[in-house]
């Protein structure tokens, strides 16, 4: 059955012909008396062109149905095509060569919080922070020029209804037959629980930095603190002996012993500050009494060296709103740093001084100085020029400078030495009430602390 439908032109297409010239030909053959030869051929070239119009129809006709088939397959496949899609928890879209989105699928507004209507015909930067869309030039860039077709990248949405979230776009270029830039189509998956994860991640290295940097310090001051305390225990055991003896003046013995147990808490109190807990506790003090309290811990130590630390500050006090514990910690990483510099001894200038509103703390050594290929990676996590450094110091250092609302800005030269300011906010007079104003960072731990 079905071979004869393919032939149903050819076959109506000339019996239809017949029967249209039947009459004539029946009239003509009366008339004639005869079934002239002329007639003959002309019937012959009606019929071949009957069955050739049949051919063509049988054609036509096959290919519509075929259209047909294929039609209705293509719906099939684009409603199944189009519920898959709609069904995603991953955003598939498309932008225009200005980057305008041109398609969104829905999961657009559980990622973002704004609608796919609202959405359309913005720019994509409209929906990410800056810095991000800083990131997406970046990697476009880069892919352009370098002929990829490709490209990943994470992506922080702006705040909406939903709030902040992460993504990670890949995203296509796509370019006509002429091979021009038309636009962009891809995928965004949301990427939170991955970003949380990377951000505990630091948290947890950089408190652990922040215990390495300590125990570091702690054991390089060891010999320092071992000459402070041994000094006044020998003279206390000296004029125990003679109290014991019976020396005539007991009471000034006395005094001094105490002088020297005030001296030797002192120098223990110092060295407790590096084992407390890290939770920050920001005081308005005076900034210039914790460097007191700094260079004398170290004073030891830099002498051992055949150093020298000058104080080039006075007496009068400089009030800032800040962690004792953290800033102690800042000063002692940079004046070690600074000791160790200087294997054949030097001087090292402390400086503190308040100006237009900010405090300068600036620490000037006579040391090796630093290479400039690497004076821009001073402060990265495990970046050192040292043989036996962990390049964490620095690190915990500018972490905390930040934390505080600080900068630091360094210089330095081969052969003459490194200069390192740190530039923090300064307390004004009319925001002092005469007492120190304490502002606990976490309650928890600041109770811990106490």
């Amino acid at each position: 059955m079905e071979e004869i439908k393919k032939y149903t032109g050819r076959i109506m297409v000339p019996a239809l012909f017949i029967l249209l010239i039947l009459p004539i030909l029946a009239s003509t053959v009366l008339k004639e008396g005869g079934f002239p030869v002329l007639l003959g051929i002309y019937l012959f070239v009606v019929l071949a062109l009957a069955w050739c119009l049949g051919a063509i129809y049988d054609d036509k006709r096959r290919t519509i149905s075929l259209l047909q088939d294929s039609e209705g397959r293509y719906r099939i496949f684009s409603k199944y095509s189009k519920e898959l899609i709609n069904s995603f928890n991953e955003v598939i879209f498309q932008t225009d060569h200005k980057g305008k989105w041109l398609y969104l699928n829905p999961a657009w507004k559980s990622m973002s919080g704004a609608t796919v209507n609202e959405s359309l015909g913005l720019h994509f930067s409209k929906h990410m922070d800056n810095a991000s869309y800083q990131d997406v030039l970046k990697a476009f860039a880069e892919s352009f020029h370098q002929g990829n077709k490709y490209f990943r990248v994470d992506i922080k949405l702006r705040d909406g209804k939903k709030g902040s979230s992460w993504v990670e776009a890949f995203v296509k270029l796509i370019y006509d037959e002429t091979g021009k830039f038309i636009g962009t189509a891809g995928i965004l998956s949301e990427i939170n629980e991955r970003k949380h994860a990377e951000e505990e991640l630091v948290n947890l290295n950089e408190h652990l930095a922040i215990t390495s940097s300590k125990l570091s310090t702690a054991a390089q001051l060891a010999a320092g603190i071992a000459h402070e305390v041994r000094n006044p225990m020998t003279a206390i055991l000296g004029f125990v002996k003679l109290i014991k003896d019976g020396g005539a003046d007991k009471q000034e013995y006395y005094d001094i012993i105490f002088s020297e147990i005030n001296r030797i808490e002192q120098v223990l109190n110092e060295l407790l500050l590096l084992s407390k807990p890290s939770g920050a506790v920001f005081l308005e003090k005076d900034l210039k009494k914790s460097c007191n309290h700094v260079v004398t811990l170290l004073e030891t130590n830099a002498v051992l060296n055949n150093i020298q630390i000058q104080k080039n500050y006075d007496a009068e006090p400089i009030f800032m709103r800040f962690d004792e514990n953290q800033i102690k910690q800042v000063l002692i990483n940079i004046i070690k740093n600074s000791i160790e510099s200087m294997p054949n001894g030097g001087n090292i200038f402390l400086s503190i001084y308040e100006k237009n509103g900010e405090v300068f703390v600036s620490i000037l050594d006579e040391g090796e100085g630093i290479p400039e290929n690497s004076l821009q990676k001073v402060g990265e996590p495990f970046f050192t020029t040292k043989s036996s450094g962990t390049g964490l110091g620095l690190s915990v250092c500018f972490k905390i400078i930040e934390k505080h609302g600080g900068k630091v800005f360094i210089t330095s030269e081969l052969k003459k030495g490194t200069k390192i300011v740190c530039v923090f906010p300064a307390v004004q007079e009319n925001e002092r009430n005469g007492s120190e104003k304490e502002e606990k960072v976490g309650a928890k731990e600041g109770q811990e602390n106490k």
